[in-house]
This record gives C-alpha cells, structure tokens and sequence, in this order.
C-alpha cells in the first residue's frame, strides 16, 4: 500500500434545504486501502460516497481526489473526472438489458471513445478477472444475481479507475454470493493495485475491510 493518499476531504458540509446531511466530515483514505463505511441509515453514507464520486455538489469543506479539487470542476469536467478516474458499483446493477455482459462492459470506454478492439480485449479480460470468462455472451437476463454484479463491477473498472466506489454493492444477493463480492474487491485491489470505498450495512464486509468508518447523523465518529 502506497503511503499517498487518494481521498483528502476536511470540514466537509452538504445540506439538503434546511437538513444538513454531512456535518463538517474530514477524512483520508490512502492509495491501496479497502474501506468500510458504515452506520445507521440516513446518517449521510452515500451522500459522501457521491460527493467524493463527483456525483453531487457540497456547501463547504475541501474534497480532493487523485489530485484533483473537486469544488473547481464545472458539470462537463465533472462527468468526464467520473468517466476516467472512477469506478461506480451500485445496488442494482444497471445493466442494459438488450446487451451481453462483454457490451455491457464495454459501453464506458466507448462513450470515452477509446478504440473498440482494444476496449473487447480489455472487457474479456476483465470479465475472466471476476470469474465470468464464459458468460461473456449471455445477456442480464441468461445471468443470477451474483453474476449480474459481477459484470457491473467488471463494467466499473474498464476504463481503468484508480478508485473504485461502491454502495450497498451486495445489498440485493444471498450470502453466498454476498461472500464472493466481498472477495472479489481484495482481489481487485491485489491484483489492480485499485482503492475501494464501499458503503455496507454488512458487517461481515467491515470486519473483512482494511478500516471501518462510521458515520452517525452526518458526522465521522471518532
């Protein structure tokens, strides 16, 4: 693990109208790390996921993500920093169901207008790499649950992330398969030398992580 840190926010504020969601939130997450972030719901998890996701905008603080100011991107600058700094995996997998698991792989990189050759030899090799060399054909559908977030995981990192941001990414599976992704992210992050910050309310995936942070009403509890 590098000792750089590629999550940097200090005194970080975001309100809703009159609810303040983040209440002055500073963290750091180093290069490397698999992280937890946990606590009750409504208590602000996944609106830090999308702030440091440059998903959502803040009212006050410091965000700083691979080097990058978070509060000097416009919306165009933002969309593309997500585009080719940032893996996103949700609850639900967001496939498109009319695709295979490869196209569905492939469609960030092509909307980032890499070369499709080299963007199919990048999808097959991702999808191999989280266990689904021989489903590359099949569409959403022909797939289980487990297999389904394994494509969108797959999909997430095809334009090669150094942060890989994940909410309730198990939330929907059994616990078998819920085992499997937990496994696969300390994979990822072994073999791809990739960060992962996943918001859980599994406690088994906080206890696996590198750190737990819990948030509670808006603030990191120390």
């Amino acid at each position: 693990m590098s000792n750089r840190n590629i999550i940097e926010i200090s005194d970080l504020h975001k309100h809703y109208d009159q609810l303040e969601v983040l209440r002055g939130v500073s963290l750091t997450i180093a290069e490397g790390e698999v992280v937890a972030i946990v606590g009750p719901s409504g208590a602000g998890k996944t609106t830090l996921l999308h702030v440091v996701g440059a998903l959502s905008s803040f009212d006050q603080g410091r965000v700083v993500v691979d080097g990058v100011e978070l509060s000097g991107l416009d919306s165009d600058q933002a969309a593309d920093f997500r585009n080719q700094r940032i893996g996103f995996v949700f609850q639900m997998h967001y496939l498109l169901p009319e695709f295979t698991a490869l196209e569905n792989v492939c469609l960030p990189a092509m909307i980032a207008g890499r070369d499709r050759k080299e963007v199919e030899a990048k999808a097959l090799e991702l999808l191999s790499l989280v266990g689904l060399a021989e489903r590359t054909t099949h569409k959403p559908a022909q797939l289980s649950g487990g297999e389904q977030q394994r494509v969108a995981i797959a999909r997430a990192l095809i334009n090669e992330p150094k942060l890989l941001l994940a909410d309730e990414p198990s939330g929907n599976l059994d616990s078998y398969n819920r085992g499997e992704i937990h496994r696969l992210f300390f994979e990822l992050r072994d073999k791809l030398g990739i960060t992962v910050v996943v918001v859980t309310h599994d406690e088994g995936l906080a206890q696996m992580s590198d750190r737990k942070v819990t948030i509670t009403d808006g603030q990191i509890e120390l």
